[in-house]
């Protein structure tokens, strides 16, 4: 968890619209699993100090997410264990897409030598 805490912010912001409509025009999710899933990023975003454990961010994002259903007078029913599962799935694809920037430098530096050498025996 504490690798979400040195992110950029910038970053972060781009990935969630891109994310966003990844769910809801892509995949087409349901209304409660697109507000579970939003409600991680919020909670991300919204930390202003390196996060603690993962059991506890979800737990507390889980509580927040059910008192701003009730006073906002929804009917949303969601689980923990929903959630939890939801929630992990969001923080890997949020670590792997936004935090892991080094893994994605090797990605992008093998491409480009692939594509360079690509056009090199082209030429030849």
């Amino acid at each position: 968890m504490n690798k979400f805490s040195d992110m950029n912010s910038n970053k972060l912001g781009k990935e969630r619209l891109k994310r966003e409509h990844d769910l809801l025009m892509l995949n087409r999710v349901t209304d409660r699993e697109f507000e579970s899933r939003m409600a991680i990023w919020d909670a991300i975003s919204l930390a202003s100090a390196p996060l603690g454990e993962a059991k506890q961010f979800v737990e507390a994002t889980f509580n927040k997410l059910q008192k701003d259903i009730s006073a906002a007078s929804k009917e949303f029913t969601l689980s923990f264990a929903d959630f939890e599962v939801m929630a992990n799935e969001e923080m890997n694809y949020i670590r792997v897409n936004v935090a892991d920037t080094r893994s994605q430098k090797i990605w992008y530096g093998l491409i480009s030598v692939m594509v360079l050498g690509t056009i090199y025996i082209c030429m030849a």
